[in-house]
């Protein structure tokens, strides 16, 4: 990202100009001293708290030469207040910054807010930020209030990077033309539920899968598992330096994704379904009701036998696989797994990985649009472990992007673990354009 070039100055006292959709105004004759014409943009900055911002100009003969008048949300971002005086104003002479892709932050303005469904309210609510904040200059860090969410907003990465003193404009519509942008909370956790779908065909016995850097979540592990031996003896193959299968891979990955939601300690429950040429749901004993049920409630008392349950059966399945891989039922058996979580209102991360491409069974974007008709509370997350040339990333994405989230390849444990805990306590939509 370039450095602001500064042509000329003006020492200005600022003034809240209400609503001026993200200008600033200027009165004809600072506007020549800084060399500014109608579109240009200015940065403010206070020489004192090194706070700044940035924004467009406007041109108005009733603005006074030692004022400039900020549009309120613009100003506020800026944490800069009306009467401040000594406010250094130059003329920001480079190329517009188109961004490709913004992550919002969301954090409520009030202490007992209800934090639970906040990121799917915000997307469901997305018109009137666009609304709000479309057209307007963003800087790193900046942050302004969203009224009817009663949140905070922050812009915490962008693509390109911001960095410094450096900006660009958000414009709604070309942002979901490319990646979209994302909302995700800031300070506060999103319970929800997920359904992990792993891929158990033939080929995810191949042993290509280097462990790397992954000692510290290993042995996390292998406390979580306290003197269970085969949890123990399974996370004994990871050893640093050699290659395991995907399948152990992914079993692991599955592993760390439950313990993170364990530690959160939400009782969020977590469905796990194989699929090859047959697609099954683990099921799991409720060690209160003594029920079997297709999914593992994440609290302290589980966390033994569904560790175990889980570290063997994704291991097992592999060696049962044949070659056919049916991504279609296993998204018809993972609606049936939300469906009995009996959640209708919490948010549903769906995880999709596997090593190929769709070979029988129905179509799985067809069959994401016939059974997940309502994605507000819905996000999904494909990941292509192994060889890109083997993997339908192609499709992989546009199941992500139906499901307001993203596709991810991985090549090696130290990313796939990475990956997985940090899916596990962040649940963020993504928008995009419409299809």
């Amino acid at each position: 990202m370039e450095r602001i070039a500064i042509t000329g100055k003006a020492t200005l006292e600022i003034v809240d100009g209400g609503d001026l959709r993200g200008y600033a105004m200027l009165h004809p004759e600072t506007a020549k001293k800084l060399d500014a014409e109608l579109g240009s943009i200015v940065v403010f900055e206070d020489p004192q708290s090194s706070f700044w911002g940035a924004a467009q100009v406007r041109i108005n003969n009733e603005v006074p030469e030692d004022q400039i008048f900020i549009d309120t949300l613009v100003l506020e971002a800026s944490l800069l207040m009306e009467g401040d005086m000594g406010i250094e104003v130059s003329l920001f002479n480079e190329d517009m910054v188109a961004l490709e892709y913004v992550e919002f932050g969301l954090k409520p303005l009030k202490d007992d807010a209800n934090t639970e469904d906040l990121v799917t309210r915000a997307a469901e609510k997305v018109e009137s930020l666009e609304k709000l904040i479309g057209g307007r200059l963003v800087y790193p860090g900046m942050s302004f209030n969203w009224p009817e969410l009663n949140v905070k907003v922050e812009i915490m990465n962008t693509r390109p990077s911001l960095t410094g003193k450096s900006f660009a404009k958000l414009a709604f519509e070309a942002l979901k033309e490319r990646t979209g942008y994302q909302f995700k909370t800031v300070g506060i956790a999103t319970p929800f539920n997920a359904v992990l779908c792993i891929d158990t065909s033939g080929s995810m016995k191949t042993t290509d899968v280097p462990v790397q850097d992954i000692a510290h979540a290993r042995e996390g592990l292998k406390d979580l598992a306290g003197d269970n031996p085969e949890v123990q003896a399974f996370l004994d193959r990871f050893k640093e330096g050699q290659n395991v299968s995907r399948a152990e891979a992914a079993a692991m990955a599955v592993l760390l994704y439950l313990a993170e939601k364990v530690g959160r300690g939400y009782g969020e429950k977590v469905g796990v379904i194989t699929f090859e040429k047959d697609v099954s749901e683990m099921t799991f004993l409720n060690s209160e009701t003594g029920e079997v049920q297709p999914f593992v409630e994440c609290t302290g008392r589980e966390k033994a036998l569904g560790l175990q349950i889980i570290s063997t059966h994704v291991v097992d399945k592999v060696e049962e696989g044949g070659t056919l891989t049916d991504m279609g039922t296993a998204l018809i058996r993972a609606h049936e797994v939300i469906q009995a979580f009996g959640d209708p209102t919490k948010p549903i991360m769906l995880i999709m990985l596997t090593d190929g491409m769709t070979t029988s069974g129905p179509p799985p974007l067809k069959i994401l649009k016939e059974r997940f008709t309502d994605r507000n509370r819905l996000v999904i997350y494909s990941i292509g472990l192994g060889e890109r040339g083997e993997i339908d990333e192609e499709l992989m994405l546009a199941m992500a992007q139906y499901g307001n989230g993203t596709y991810r390849h991985v090549d090696n444990m130290r990313d796939l673990l990475e990956w997985y805990g940090r899916l596990a306590s962040e649940f963020a939509i993504v928008i995009r354009g419409s299809e």
